[in-house]
């Protein structure tokens, strides 16, 4: 888990994400890095979230509490469109999606690890809130870094069900 990427690093990752593909070069991808004591403050607004949506067990609060301890660095990864462009808001969110896996081969380039991941919380008021995410926006990925404290075993990966030879 710790240590997590230093504030070059960080800037070398976001970056890399910055340079994914953008159709209409729109710029619609916004990232906040939390960090340090920011972790417990997210983990509060995850609990308020889960607490506002009520039938919860404290089990569940407790849980979405720890959720931003378990990286030392988490960015959020938020997509704002402009929907008056001639640029499909699905082009607008592919990008966004892009520029995570530019920072996902970063961050393996660096030697640390990383979890995308969505949930519940991308769409609970507080933390759209917390983030400043507007009604179009969306928040398309917390994406977890840190040092893997095991090698992943990958599978093989069989290219039969997905890759045909088009005639």
């Amino acid at each position: 888990m710790a240590p997590g990427p230093n504030r070059d690093e960080l800037e070398q990752i976001l970056s890399c994400g910055l340079r994914g593909p953008d159709h209409g070069r729109l710029k619609p991808w916004r990232f906040s890095i939390v960090q340090d004591s920011a972790r417990e403050k997210l983990g509060e607004v995850f609990a308020q979230a889960v607490l506002a949506r009520g039938d919860c067990s404290q089990a569940k609060v407790d849980k979405c509490r720890n959720m931003p301890l378990r990286a030392p660095v988490l960015l959020v990864v938020v997509c704002e469109p402009q929907l008056n462009s001639k640029i499909p808001l699905a082009d607008q969110i592919l990008a966004v999606g892009a520029a995570v896996q530019n920072m996902q081969i970063a961050i393996s380039a660096l030697g640390y690890s990383s979890i995308w991941r969505t949930g519940d919380m991308v769409q609970a008021k507080e933390v759209r809130e917390a983030f400043k995410v507007s009604n179009d926006g969306s928040i398309l990925a917390f994406l977890y870094i840190g040092k893997a404290q095991d090698s992943p075993k990958l599978p093989m990966v069989d290219l039969g069900p997905f890759v045909s030879d088009w005639i």
